[in-house]
C-alpha cells in the first residue's frame, strides 16, 4: 500500500514541475509579445516623427502612413506569431 502511496506522489510531483514550467514558458512568451509590441510601436512612431520634421507634403504624407503601417502590421504579426505559439503549446 505505501509503495502505491509513493508512486502516486512521485507522480504528482512530476505533474506539478511541468504545470510550472508550463507556466513559466507562458510568461515568458506573452512578456516577449509584449515587449514586441511596445517596439513595433515605438519603429512605427519614430517614422511617423519625420511627417512632422520634413518640408514637403507628400514625403510627409508618405511617412505617416508608412509609420502607420510600420507600427499596425508589426504589432498585428507579433499577436498572430503569439497566437500560433500558444496554440502549439496548447495553451488555448
Amino acid at each position: 500500500m505505501s509503495d502505491r502511496k509513493a508512486e502516486y506522489e512521485r507522480i504528482a510531483a512530476e505533474r506539478l514541475a511541468a504545470g510550472r514550467d508550463a507556466q513559466r514558458e507562458t510568461r515568458r512568451d506573452l512578456l516577449r509579445a509584449s515587449l514586441q509590441c511596445v517596439g513595433f510601436c515605438a519603429a512605427g512612431l519614430f517614422v511617423m516623427f519625420f511627417a512632422f520634421y520634413v518640408d514637403d507634403l507628400q514625403v510627409g504624407r508618405a511617412f505617416l502612413w508608412g509609420g502607420m503601417l510600420v507600427g499596425y502590421s508589426g504589432i498585428a504579426y507579433t499577436l498572430v506569431s503569439a497566437y500560433r505559439r500558444g496554440e502549439k503549446r496548447g495553451d488555448w
